[in-house]
């Protein structure tokens, strides 16, 4: 499939935003699942350096050489995409997987994961693939799909007990429970092109991915109960979100921020 990527990340200061600087992790690579054909991000009046993260990601720093009112992050690209049945596989300069198995504020191992995990069984191997698909869909159910319920600082274990969340958090619960039966598992940020039937989903998006001895990685969409398909764009990995989201970073002055986001998917072709 041809995915043409459209997306705009625009903020709005009360004040004068004296200084910022943010980390970018929006575009993606070529690989197994994807060929990238073009990309290009840009952000008027703002310094951009490009470099790449222990992960592998893509990253762009932005920072400001004098104060300004708004700014307005765009990205405009054209991917072409196969559906792999959610295996990524693994690139020749790669970190160890076993590395995947830490834990971070947002995947930490309480009691309610731990007991959420028990249900589940890694044994014998050659059952991981249906284990995993099972519990994708466990989080699915438990943690249902309600935007506005959680926020950018929810961790995996504040979703699981409160039962709802939206991408993000089910990925976070997702990883943590892969991560206490001795999985590696990892945060995926990307696009989703098209949403399963549920419009919804359809836009910027999160996933997990975990690691499978004779696949390499492999993608789980708890959202949308399913592997990630030719629909998907993969942005980023990380241990969670605060090491793959789109835009972070701090700023000095500004006072009031309102940022609006719009993600489009123009002209859609299938490959023929």
């Amino acid at each position: 499939m041809l995915i043409r990527v459209e997306h705009g990340t625009s903020y709005e200061y009360s004040e004068p935003l004296l200084a910022t600087t943010q980390y970018l992790r929006m575009t993606p690579l070529s690989g197994g699942t994807q060929a990238v054909e073009s990309w290009v991000l840009t952000c008027p009046g703002a310094s951009m350096t490009q470099w790449q993260d222990q992960y592998g990601n893509v990253c762009h720093t932005l920072t400001l050489p004098k104060p300004v009112d708004n700014l307005d992050i765009k990205v405009c690209g054209l991917v072409r995409t196969r559906d792999t049945n959610g295996v990524v596989g693994t690139a020749s300069s790669e970190l160890p997987s076993m590395l995947y198995l830490r834990e971070t504020p947002y995947t930490v191992v309480t009691g309610p994961i731990r007991d959420f995990a028990r249900r589940f069984s890694v044994e014998p191997k050659e059952d991981l693939i249906k284990t995993l698909h099972e519990i994708m869909l466990a989080v699915a159910d438990k943690v249902s799909y309600s935007p506005g319920e959680t926020h950018v600082h929810t961790t995996g274990t504040e979703a699981l007990e409160q039962g709802r969340g939206v991408c993000q958090d089910q990925a976070h619960v997702f990883c943590a429970v892969c991560r206490v039966l001795g999985v590696p598992a990892r945060y995926v940020s990307g696009y989703l092109s098209h949403g399963f039937g549920n419009e919804a989903h359809a836009a910027s998006h999160a996933w997990a991915e975990a690691f499978v001895d004779s696949l390499g990685w492999v993608g789980f969409d708890p959202t949308n109960r399913a592997c990630p398909n030719e629909s998907y764009i993969r942005t980023a990995v990380g241990l969670d979100y605060a090491e793959a989201s789109p835009v972070r970073g701090v700023r000095a002055g500004g006072g009031l921020e309102t940022m609006t986001v719009k993600v489009s998917f123009p002209s859609q072709q299938q490959t023929q």
